[in-house]
């Protein structure tokens, strides 16, 4: 006993494709027999009221050749040389939200918002009038009702047997969901790059905290490699520092730097006297053997600059200098 299965989908798609290509090949030929010497001519340029090969077409065979379209997953549409829908299969009419009759027979600036019909429309007849394919081409679409997305589109001219022009076909697929991704991309890098640049200045802070300890006293403590842009950092900080807490003396903790270049440490120079001009004085403590012989080959005085071994001695100078300045102007806060 025999067995029938269903046929393959795939099989039945293969079939309905040449059916229509032979169905195609039958009308060219009636189409050149028509154009022999003696026959009625055709014009050149395409008669807005005669239906044309390609309408002829699917009117002729519109049951199968509808049935083939709606097997295609991509969106699929034909066109006459006048802008007209032919046919179009169930994926592109399920995608703009009409019935396949609301389309048929109609032009872009019939469904689509002005501006889009114009951009279709220019797309089309360039392919149509040109000749040429245009693959990958994307393409904004927006409908009375608001909805709106991008498309991909590859169209083809469709040509009859003498080689001119009669409409196109185009495939078509939809990527509103992947363009959406990308400006969603975009939005959170530029957001990611915002957030970036405020924890960038927020560790540049860190990096360079000036802590008041005392009423006149504040204390800047250095941790890790001290590079020149550090340094003019560490010049930004220390100066507002000062104008900030009205300071008069400055402790700067180098314990948690473990060397320095000459030309850091001619920036750190400049520092200390850049306070000076503001009317503070520096404390350097904790200051490495590396460090000092960086400042000692500078060659630069450092007369005014008071250099102390670690901070609890810095702190103690600080205070016992505060009081001592308090004696001297007893109507300074304490």
């Amino acid at each position: 006993m025999q067995c029938f299965s269903d046929p393959d989908p795939q099989t039945l798609l293969n079939e309905q494709v040449a059916a229509l290509r032979r169905r195609v090949a039958e009308l060219e030929q009636a189409l050149a027999e028509a154009q022999q010497p003696g026959a009625a001519t055709h014009e050149a340029q395409p008669d807005e009221r005669d239906p044309g090969l390609l309408a002829s077409l699917f009117a002729a065979e519109a049951s199968g050749y509808v049935a083939m379209l709606d097997a295609i997953p991509a969106m699929v549409f034909f066109k006459d040389r006048h802008h007209r829908y032919l046919a179009v299969n169930k994926a592109y009419a399920a995608h703009y939200h009409l019935s396949a009759d609301r389309i048929i027979g109609k032009r872009d600036e019939d469904i689509f918002v002005e501006e889009v019909a114009r951009s279709y429309r220019d797309n089309d007849e360039n392919i149509m009038s040109e000749g040429i394919p245009r693959l990958n081409v994307e393409l904004q679409w927006k409908l009375e009702d608001g909805s709106d997305g991008w498309t991909l589109e590859n169209n083809v001219p469709f040509r009859d047997a003498s080689g001119r022009v009669i409409g196109m076909v185009g495939v078509v697929v939809d990527m509103t969901a992947r363009k959406r991704t990308e400006e969603a991309l975009r939005s959170t890098e530029a957001d990611l790059l915002a957030i970036q640049s405020r924890l960038l200045e927020t560790i540049a802070a860190l990096s360079t905290p000036v802590l008041p300890i005392e009423h006149g006293i504040i204390l800047v403590p250095l941790i890790g490699h001290l590079d020149t842009a550090r340094g003019s950092q560490l010049m930004e900080a220390l100066l507002q520092g000062v104008e900030r807490h009205d300071a008069e003396l400055v402790i700067v903790d180098l314990t948690g730097v473990p060397m320095i270049d000459s030309a850091v440490a001619h920036h750190l120079l400049r520092t200390v006297h850049a306070a000076r001009l503001l009317g503070a004085e520096c404390v350097l403590v904790g200051m490495s053997a590396s460090t000092a012989a960086a400042l000692a080959s500078l060659g630069e005085t450092l007369e005014g600059i008071v250099l102390l071994r670690d901070l609890r001695a810095g702190v103690r100078y600080a205070m016992a200098r505060r009081k001592a300045m308090a004696r001297v102007h007893p109507m300074a806060p304490p």
